[in-house]
Parts: structure tokens; sequence; C-alpha cells
């Protein structure tokens, strides 16, 4: 497949992504980033296109919304640590982007979303099994304990092009 048609493609796979992943709470912000707000997190999937081909990886990702970090890091697993028989790949045929959307659409809603009930729960955050760094469970703790400063939560709405409430 040609490189026009296959980023073409791409962005079809992801937006009719966008729209089957809606019903979750997920919105799609930056091009490649779909988050959800929680108390005292931030929820997101981060999808990359490989360059190599029409291929994507998933991550499932988990940010402290009081996080101090300037960037946006990817707490969280990737596709292969849930599933190791995850695979999102498309075609030159509509009927590939089609299902590739629903493939990945489908993973989301099945194991990104236990992921976030179990290993992505406040409890597990803070644990020792925690994604988290001891920095991001400190923001964390810092947050569950009323201690959260503002500058951080306008930070990573702004790192995660969240819209703010009542704006």
């Amino acid at each position: 497949m040609d490189k026009k048609l296959e980023r073409s493609n791409a962005d079809k796979v992801l937006r009719r992504l966008t729209n089957q992943i809606k019903p979750l709470g997920f919105v799609r912000t930056k091009p490649t980033f779909w988050v959800r707000e929680r108390e005292h997190l931030v929820q997101f999937i981060h999808i990359h296109k490989y360059t190599f081909g029409p291929f994507f990886r998933i991550h499932t990702c988990v940010r402290p919304l009081n996080s101090n970090l300037e960037f946006v890091a990817l707490f969280g697993p990737i596709e292969q640590e849930l599933s190791e028989t995850a695979k999102f790949e498309y075609t030159e045929d509509i009927n590939s982007v089609e299902n590739c959307a629903s493939t990945m659409s489908q993973f989301i809603s099945t194991f990104s979303e236990e992921w976030y009930s179990t290993l992505g729960s406040l409890t597990t955050l803070l644990s020792s099994n925690s994604v988290l760094d001891a920095q991001e469970k400190i923001s964390l703790q810092e947050s569950l304990d009323g201690n959260s400063k503002t500058s951080n939560i306008d930070r990573t709405r702004s790192s995660l092009k969240i819209a703010q409430q009542g704006a």
C-alpha cells in the first residue's frame, strides 16, 4: 500500500475509533490521545501508528491529575502486556479499516477497562505494584489528602488538552 493511502486509512481508523469509544467517556483531545478525567486521575489511551507499516500500538495509561511532570509520561501497559494476541492492522480495503477500528475499540472496552478497574485503581496505583514512579505516587497521595496544587492540575489538563469544566 502506498504511504499516502496508508496514512489516509490510519486517519479513518482513528476517526471511527473515536466514535466507538465515546460511550466509555473517552474524548479525543490530541491526534493520538483519548482521555477521560476521573477524580484524582486522568485515564488515557495513546495510540501509536508504526512508520514501517499499517499497524498500531495501544498504550493504556494513567496520570495523577496533581502530577507535576512537564510532559505526558506513558504510565501503563502496552497492548501485548494485556493480551498477547492483540494485533491492530489494516489494509487498503475499507472493510479492514472498519475491522481495525472495531478490534481496537473491543480491546479498549475489554482489556483497558479491566486494567483501569484493577491495576489502574487508586489502591493499586499507590502500592508497590504500581505503574507509577515514586514522585507520581506522591502526587496522587497529596491529591487524596486534599493537597493538590492548582498549577499541577492546570498543567495536566493543558498537557492532555482537556477542556476545563465549565469553560
